[in-house]
């Protein structure tokens, strides 16, 4: 390797640290939504029998950690009660944000990643793998194997709100914006200032979600017209198929980047962290302008319904 591209890569690595240990790692807006799409096309899970909602046994098998401070909600009923597989999935698909995952030490690389919480809910790979860090492919497939379990118990209720958590992850991986923080021309124009690079990434970060939320409460038929077009992927390996997955939405993170700056210019600040007005975020939505940042939105919610498909698949071998 040239020693200017060795430079490069150690001021640019340097830079990921200083840049992401000051911003949270962001996933797609409303989990539910996305799970919601992703079970129409899976009439096993509509169609299964009504479950009896049962209370967490699984200490003994479950040793990872988790935040201390964690407690399991039951927001569909009591124990004892009945529901169903499909609002168990939908209900508990937003699970690991509700501080499952925060307040702990995994990694000295998790300072790349604003902490534990982004730690375990992306997959941050660059320099052609030079730099690695991220645990969710790996907290997917420990949801998947800890629901085989439940399923092996008979205990389809956490059967399926363990495969919810799994999909979480998944779903967390189809999101470009977990790849860089800016893109490289940005790093370089900014002179490699940490602070208004983190100011910058945060808005950027924080307006593609904004946008992302409103489209997925108020345009809902963008996202179910795609039903017809997905295309299961095969998924055999679940955390080799969730780094797959990453890496594919990772290709759409510089242009939805630049069309987010250029739909809201008022994002390009590196002063101050900036929070969109409702109002801007309706006018955006509402113009033909929009559509190439909501294409780039919906290209990565395809891909990863596909994905989801074939994970779908798999866990019905496991209830079977």
């Amino acid at each position: 390797m040239k020693l200017k591209k060795k430079i490069t890569i150690f001021i640019l690595l340097i830079l990921s640290v200083l840049t992401l240990s000051s911003i949270n790692v962001f996933s797609w807006n409303s989990h539910f939504f996305y799970t919601e799409l992703a079970i129409k096309n899976n009439d096993w899970i509509n169609n299964f029998p009504e479950i009896e909602i049962t209370p967490y046994t699984y200490e003994d098998i479950d040793q990872d950690e988790y935040n201390p401070e964690f407690v399991i909600k039951y927001v569909e009923g009591k124990i004892g009660e009945k529901t169903k597989a499909s609002d168990i999935l939908i209900n508990y698909s937003d699970e690991p944000d509700w501080d499952l995952d925060t307040n702990l030490e995994l990694n000295k690389l998790q300072a790349l990643t604003g902490g534990s919480q982004g730690y375990r809910h992306m997959y941050f790979s660059v320099f052609s793998g030079l730099l690695k860090a991220g645990d969710a492919p790996k907290r997917a497939n420990h949801f998947f194997e800890m629901s085989k379990a439940a399923f092996g118990r008979d205990d389809s209720y956490w059967g399926f709100r363990f495969a919810a958590r799994a999909v979480h992850y998944l779903e967390d991986l189809s999101q470009p914006q977990h790849a860089y923080p800016v893109p490289f021309d940005v790093l370089f124009k900014k002179f490699f200032n940490a602070k208004k690079l983190t100011v910058l990434a945060t808005n950027a970060h924080y307006g593609y979600e904004d946008f992302n939320g409103y489209l997925f409460e108020h345009k809902k038929v963008e996202f179910y017209n795609l039903l017809p077009e997905v295309k299961t992927v095969k998924v055999d390996d679940v955390a080799g198929s969730a780094i797959k997955l990453s890496k594919e939405a990772r290709k759409d993170f510089t242009p939805s980047y630049r069309e987010t700056m250029k739909l809201f210019p008022v994002l390009d600040n590196d002063q101050e962290l900036l929070i969109l007005e409702e109002q801007e975020i309706t006018k955006i939505a509402n113009s033909p302008d929009s559509q190439e940042l909501i294409n780039f939105m919906k290209k990565d919610i395809l891909l990863g319904l596909g994905y989801l498909n074939g994970f779908f698949d798999l866990l019905k071998g496991s209830v079977e």
